[in-house]
């Protein structure tokens, strides 16, 4: 029964996420989802609605199909302790027009996993970058994010500090 429920959460939050109009539009869909949520795979269709004079995949939606899914997936691993999960900040670097759809892959690794438990059990917050690589159907790299994801827990009390 809790696989089942496992797979349920997950084909919900993926249904959630492909029709959310800010992706839908942009035509980025989320195709996998790991069963512990430490990767997720992405494809940004290139279409009519999110091409530029020439041709090309417009950066901001390259930009948004970057730019929500770590946080998600952070949620989701952390989901027992109720974290505050957001992006806090995100750099992108185009390196080649996107003539082609896109496909993006989030992977989340045991050391950041590990550094985020250590740093919330000490300082109850954290902010950890993760790097992801839009690739065309030939492969090639054309664009590089770097996301900053800020999680805080809210129930964090500081033992350490010292009140006069």
């Amino acid at each position: 029964m809790f696989n089942q429920s496992v797979m349920l959460r997950r084909f919900f939050l993926k249904l959630t996420l492909n029709i959310f109009p800010p992706l839908f539009f942009n035509r980025i869909y989320l195709k996998n989802i790991s069963a512990d949520y430490r990767e997720m795979n992405v494809s940004l269709k290139r279409s009519f609605t999110n091409i530029n004079y020439y041709k090309s995949i417009f950066g901001g939606s390259i930009f948004s199909a970057c730019d929500p899914f770590f946080p998600i997936m952070y949620y989701h691993i952390f989901k027992e302790k109720k974290l505050i999960v957001w992006t806090k900040s995100a750099k992108i670097q185009y390196l080649s027009p996107a003539k082609s759809s896109l496909k993006l892959n989030f992977k989340i690794t045991d050391e950041n996993i590990k550094e985020i438990e250590l740093e919330l059990k000490k300082y109850g917050k954290c902010e950890i970058i993760n790097e992801v690589v839009a690739v065309d159907d030939k492969n090639n790299s054309c664009a590089e994010a770097k996301i900053n994801v800020y999680l805080r827990d809210p129930n964090f009390i500081n033992h350490n500090s010292s009140i006069s």
